[in-house]
């Protein structure tokens, strides 16, 4: 049986070259007890000898299939390495200054009843088995495995998981001498803790060392490192980003149309935070990135251009040497912080897991920064009538030139040209909606037939990406707005007839040409700046004590304030708006469209907009529908002269260009 058992160590390979030796070692015996005197005992021993040799084959055939068992150094290098590593976790829990601090002894109790548990014999019970395999995911498993040069097989793996979970039990029993004085007053109370555990040559999970183990049967080594999560991500930040976005899509988190906003915003944190492994994270890198967002500009123009390709450092160096730089917006920073706070939430069910459970190590949330609101906070300052009555008074309206010339008054058959630039800042006064609300509204969403028009305000693929329906900010926001008499007078639905007919789906597609820009984005660019300056060159424009002039948004400002009066129905002002309710009574008990219908509600509403907002386009003339070539859409130019030029310094009149 001795040479059996070294046949078993040696493996399947020495099984199959040495069968002849390997039947003589079974068949010997079994001749001798078939030959005793005693029939009975001869039937009794050939029994035994033929069990013991289908135990021998089940071995060897288990220990092919599956690998080498792990062996008592292994099993002994698992255990310590685990107990040293949550003892560590733990004490840095209870040593930091976390809201939870206080209760690390208390959660580290409770753990080990959990684990208790866990180790049983009823530890094959579902529930247990759900949790034993979310708390030592498989991945995590092997590469403790690996670490320790142990086959990572399937069985190595169940057995693994069970001494990982006995010495996390043991470490939640022995860190409750933490505070004991023998404890504290050692320079290592983790090596006082670990006690008859503690063997210097097995502790490969120091807090600042790597250990490489090299692994058997497998191509490379890997690394077992110190972190505070389950087990150690070796993928670098930048190679999840996408994987993270898709997910938190499916999931609903996250709408499309926010995608490249929240790609970048990963991107910097991966840039900021040198782009390291996953499982390398701590809390302190919440804090860098909280510390180098402020640090950073505003405008894009403002980076270099090789910015994200250079070390953040060598970036800030650069920055520093620039003067008159704007900093990002404290709400930016927020607005950042919001979003990793997300994608940590996120990445707590696999690589950012704690060790601690209820315990959270990337608290981006946290990290926000206080922003006290007041008179100089406010998001934008208010137009006017009067600004938005001289915008309405420009050629663009009352006929200009074709193309760039929009804003200049055309000597030669002036016309009105029909478009985003003419309708939106119309739609903007008399409906109150957003920017990107207006920009993206397609001809479905407009109800030219219905017994008051109206447009529809919700999720659509115009304001989606890939296909996917979005655009709304929140529910509140989705919305029937009636379509006030003016903007029917000055031929809106016909235009949307027109656009319809010509097939397309938006109803200003010329803003959708393009997919680094889209919607209100290309509006401004190609129009509203062009606009702000014709207002601007003829009454000065309402700007803050911090420099921030009125922009598009204001316009919704300025048509929320026109409910500002005694007598307005507040639930039908938040509807028009598309804010929440206020009061139990308006956010659950009134349902006038359900009980009078949509008409009515349309009807009720047309007249609030027809009595309090003012009428200020009564100056215009209905135009004809016309149309420029779609490229050429919305692109108004600027109003301003253009400047003389100059020749090789000698200014030249153009007379002096006349020829006869």
């Amino acid at each position: 049986m001795t040479r059996i058992a070294h046949v078993t160590r040696r493996g399947a390979r020495y099984v199959f070259r040495r069968r002849i030796h390997f039947q003589n070692i079974i068949s010997r015996p079994l001749a001798l007890a078939l030959h005793t005197a005693d029939p009975f005992v001869a039937r009794q021993r050939a029994a035994i000898l033929s069990a013991r040799f289908e135990v021998v084959k089940s071995s060897v055939r288990r220990m092919i299939e599956q690998g080498i068992a792990l062996t008592g150094p292994q099993i002994e290098a698992l255990f310590r390495q685990e107990l040293e590593s949550e003892l560590r976790a733990i004490a840095d829990f209870a040593f930091s200054d976390g809201a939870w601090t206080d209760e690390a002894l208390r959660i580290a109790s409770d753990d080990r009843e959990k684990y208790g548990f866990l180790r049983s014999p009823d530890r094959h019970r579902p529930e247990f088995v759900e949790l034993a395999l979310g708390l030592f995911p498989d991945e995590m498993v092997t590469q403790r495995l690996a670490g320790v040069g142990a086959s990572t097989a399937s069985s190595n793996i169940a057995v693994a998981r069970t001494h990982l979970i006995r010495a996390r039990a043991v470490a939640g029993s022995k860190i409750q001498r933490l505070y004991d004085d023998a404890v504290m007053d050692a320079p290592d109370p983790i090596a006082v803790l670990m006690g008859e555990f503690h063997d210097p040559r097995q502790a490969t999970l120091p807090l600042s060392a790597t250990a490489v183990v090299p692994a058997e049967n497998t191509q490379t080594s890997i690394d077992v490192r110190e972190c505070k999560f389950d087990y150690y991500d070796e993928r670098r930040f930048s190679e999840i980003i996408e994987e993270v976005i898709e997910e938190l899509r499916a999931e609903g988190v996250w709408k499309a149309d926010r995608r490249e906003q929240q790609k970048q915003i990963m991107q910097r944190f991966a840039w900021i935070t040198g782009n390291r492994e996953l499982g390398s994270y701590c809390h302190r890198d919440v804090a860098a990135f909280k510390k180098a967002l402020l640090k950073l500009p505003k405008r894009k123009t403002d980076f270099p251009t090789d910015a994200m390709s250079r070390p953040f450092e060598e970036t800030i160096v650069f920055l520093s040497t620039r003067k008159g730089i704007e900093l990002l917006n404290r709400k930016t920073v927020n607005r950042d912080l919001s979003t990793m706070s997300t994608v940590a939430k996120h990445l707590e069910q696999t690589a950012w897991k704690p060790k601690i459970e209820g315990s959270k190590v990337m608290n981006f949330a946290g990290a926000t920064i206080a922003i006290k609101e007041g008179k100089s906070t406010e998001l934008r300052p208010v137009w006017t009538k009067e600004h938005l009555r001289c915008l309405f008074s420009s050629p663009i309206y009352t006929g200009g030139g074709a193309g760039k010339k929009r804003l200049k008054n055309s000597e030669h058959c002036p016309r009105v040209w029909h478009d985003a630039a003419y309708f939106a800042p119309l739609l903007w006064y008399y409906t109150h909606a957003c920017r990107e609300e207006i920009c993206g509204i397609e001809i479905a969403d407009v109800f030219a037939a219905a017994p008051v028009p109206f447009i529809w305000i919700r999720n659509n693929k115009t304001r989606g990406v890939d296909g996917e329906l979005a655009g709304e900010k929140r529910p509140a926001r989705r919305r029937e707005i009636p379509i006030h008499p003016e903007l029917i007078r000055l031929g809106f639905l016909e235009y949307v007839e027109k656009i319809r007919r010509d097939g397309h789906t938006e109803v200003f597609p010329e803003l959708y040409l393009q997919k680094s820009k889209r919607g209100g984005a290309q509006f401004y660019y190609r129009a509203w700046t062009h606009m702000m300056e014709w207002i601007e060159d003829r009454m000065s424009i309402p700007i803050d004590e911090n420099g921030k002039k009125t922009d598009i948004h204001s316009i919704r400002a300025l048509g929320s304030s026109f409910y500002e009066v005694e007598g307005v129905n507040p639930i039908m002002r938040a509807d028009l708006m598309g804010h929440e309710r206020e009061g139990t009574n308006a956010r659950h008990y009134s349902k006038r469209v359900d009980a009078e219908g949509l008409s009515v509600v349309l009807s009720e509403r047309l007249q609030m907009l027809c009595r309090y907002v003012p009428v200020i386009t009564d100056h215009l003339n209905a135009a004809p529908i016309r149309l420029l070539p779609l490229d050429s859409r919305s692109r108004v130019g600027s109003g301003r002269p253009r400047k003389a030029r100059y020749d090789a310094g000698t200014a030249r009149s153009k007379s002096d260009d006349c020829r006869p």
